[in-house]
């Protein structure tokens, strides 16, 4: 029996909860977020709601049954024009150029997109993120579908190469931000 699941849309604040522990202190997040970790603290749910929101209306939202990791699916082009109340306007500048820059690399075939992929600090390197990875992607494959994402960090890269993807193009970084490598995988 798997230990990951479909989450359902009344768990919004559990997917919340994971994302921002996961991505607390995540360069891009930082990048995109400025400041002191309070800061981030306070902008990351209305950010990973409105995610987590779209995840649910237009894709998936894969869970952990123990809640420590989740996942947001959405097809290509899934971003659309996402309303996050609460943002500065130097926030939202970041997060434009951003999604801009995502848009720009996004293969042009349909596709499901990896948006987001958290585990909680204290189970990352467990192998529950392959796991959750691999839920979605066996979901994606029986479907004859590819899936894309953007790895942010050297050790993210190493495992989506485990799991099949391969460089979608050259690594790309908002100005003065962290590189992500996008990434694609045709299904199995």
């Amino acid at each position: 029996m798997s230990d990951v699941r479909a989450a359902d849309p009344s768990e919004v604040d559990v997917v919340i909860g994971i994302l921002v522990a996961a991505f607390q202190d995540d360069p891009m997040s930082r990048w995109v977020f400025p400041g002191d970790d309070r800061r981030r603290t306070r902008a990351h749910p209305a950010f990973f709601r409105a995610l987590a929101e779209l995840g649910f209306a237009t894709g998936s939202v894969d869970l952990t049954t123990d809640h420590s990791a989740t996942v947001i699916w959405t097809p290509a082009g899934g971003d659309g024009d996402l309303m996050i109340p609460g943002l500065d306007d130097d926030e939202l500048h970041r997060l434009g150029a951003l999604l801009g820059l995502m848009a720009a690399h996004e293969p042009h075939e349909p596709h499901w997109h990896a948006q987001f992929i958290g585990v909680r600090p204290g189970r990352q390197r467990e192998g529950v993120g392959t796991r959750l990875l691999r839920h979605g992607l066996d979901r994606y494959d029986a479907a004859g579908a590819p899936t894309y994402l953007e790895a942010s960090s050297p050790a993210g890269t190493r495992l989506y190469r485990q799991l099949g993807f391969a460089d979608h193009g050259p690594a790309f970084s908002p100005p003065g931000g962290p590189p992500m490598q996008p990434m694609r995988r045709l299904p199995a």
